[in-house]
């Protein structure tokens, strides 16, 4: 043991020795200068705004509908025997687009015919009735005063003794015969208005059962309420109709709308030219043809789902060119706007908020969208507006992940200024949450 010692104890010393060296040559030698610190610059695209007016547009998604759409029901009962109309098919106002059979309705009419000249009779009768109830009243009348004066005679001769009491008996019958005949003939004529009423109201309701049965015939025969369009016919040659079944489903071709959601960002501004009476229009092609609208009013509910709220846009010209709930692509101009600045949109950072270049540092501004630019190149550009911007500043058109106020940055090349004196209005947010490329 002590042998393998002394052989181990050489290397350890040296080793020992070495790290004595070090640490004595470490603590009394130079010390190194620390590196300074820098602070990065980060190379971004600069795009020289240019303040001046543009008109703003705002590309909008929205369906065809119609503010008459209507659902034809069968009014009487009977087999269907014709149908012209067909699905798809315009057709005028007052077309014919489906009859049943007349036949039934037509027996009714005769029936109801019978029982208003019936009543009508009914009716003269009473008429007569009337007149002739007068007419003897007065005689009556006089028959009564001759029965008066009669017993009278006759009591007069039997106190002198010259006459029976028979005949006075039978005077006095007369006159009670006489005056219970004209209690009744006056009793008539108390009831003959009466009489009348009813007659006349039985006649009345002849007359509108009559009237009745007219229509029901004249609807056997289903026309066209308005100019429109066929979208569904629910029934075919030979079925039965009953009251209340459908039978043709169509839309009003000039009363067309497109109904489209508006972005939440623009709507205060859509609100406010609305109110001040601007006339809003906006275009479309559907099928190589251009349907133009204006936008009429606003909905009154914002729809599950939607940022926006709808707005109705009426159709002006290209009617023929939509269908029923079509989907369409609007581009709705609005008007021109001062002081406003067309950026592209890798210069916006979220829904509004966009970096200048103010001494090499970045400076963050909260904007007001105006809507969207295209240039007369094509390029699709976001319109923007804020007090402090001028004609000059460098805007950042650049994304960086790490943006923040004060960043400092270098600007590579100012990009081209904005063609605004060729440009055409349009826009791609549409959905009101978010542009296809913000964050």
């Amino acid at each position: 043991m002590p042998r393998l010692l002394r052989r181990a104890l050489p290397p350890l010393l040296i080793l020992a020795a070495a790290i004595v060296g070090f640490l004595v040559l470490r603590a009394t030698g130079p010390e190194a200068p620390a590196p300074e610190a820098t602070e990065r610059t980060w190379p971004v695209q600069g795009l020289v705004a240019e303040l001046g007016e543009h008109h703003p547009g705002i590309l909008l998604n929205g369906r065809s509908a119609s503010a008459q759409t209507a659902t034809l029901r069968a009014a009487v009962e009977g087999e269907i025997e014709a149908v012209p109309a067909r699905i798809g098919a315009r057709m005028e106002a007052g077309e014919t687009l489906l009859r049943i059979d007349p036949r039934e309705a037509e027996l009714l009419l005769v029936q109801r015919t019978a029982e208003r000249r019936e009543l009508e009779g009914a009716k003269e009768s009473e008429e007569i009735r009337a007149r002739f109830d007068r007419e003897a009243l007065v005689r009556e009348r006089e028959l009564l005063e001759i029965a008066e004066r009669g017993l009278r005679r006759a009591q007069n001769l039997r106190e002198r003794d010259l006459g029976s009491e028979t005949d006075v008996d039978t005077a006095r019958e007369a006159l009670e015969q006489a005056s219970l005949t004209l209690d009744n003939r006056e009793q008539a004529m108390a009831d003959a208005p009466m009489r009348m009423a009813q007659a006349e109201a039985r006649l009345e309701r002849a007359r509108a059962a009559e009237d009745q049965a007219h229509i029901d015939l004249e609807r056997t025969t289903i026309t066209a309420p308005f100019d429109a369009r066929i979208v569904e016919v629910e029934v075919a040659v030979g079925e039965r109709a009953r009251p209340g079944d459908p039978l043709v489903r169509l839309f009003a071709l000039d009363d067309l709308e497109i109904r489209a959601s508006i972005p939440a960002y623009i709507l205060p501004r859509i609100e406010e030219l609305l109110d001040a009476g601007e006339e809003l229009t906006a275009h479309a092609r559907v099928g190589g043809r251009t349907v133009r609208t204006e936008l009429a009013r606003l909905e009154g509910e914002t729809r599950a789902g939607e940022a926006g709220t709808r707005g109705v846009f009426e159709v002006r010209e290209g009617h023929s060119a939509l269908n029923l709930n079509r989907f369409v692509e609007l581009t709705l101009r609005l008007p021109a706007e001062a002081d406003s600045v067309a950026v592209p949109y890798e210069a916006l950072y979220g829904r509004d908020q966009i970096f200048r270049v103010v001494d090499d540092r970045m400076q963050s501004l909260r904007v007001e969208r105006l809507g969207e630019f295209v240039t007369d190149a094509g390029d699709v550009r976001a319109l923007i507006r804020h007090p402090d911007l001028e004609t000059g500043d460098i805007l950042v058109a650049t994304r960086l992940p790490n943006a923040v106020d004060g960043l400092k940055v270098e600007v590579e090349e100012p990009g081209e200024r904005p063609d605004r004196d060729a440009a055409i209005p349009r826009a791609s947010d549409s959905n009101g949450e978010q542009d296809p490329n913000d964050d």
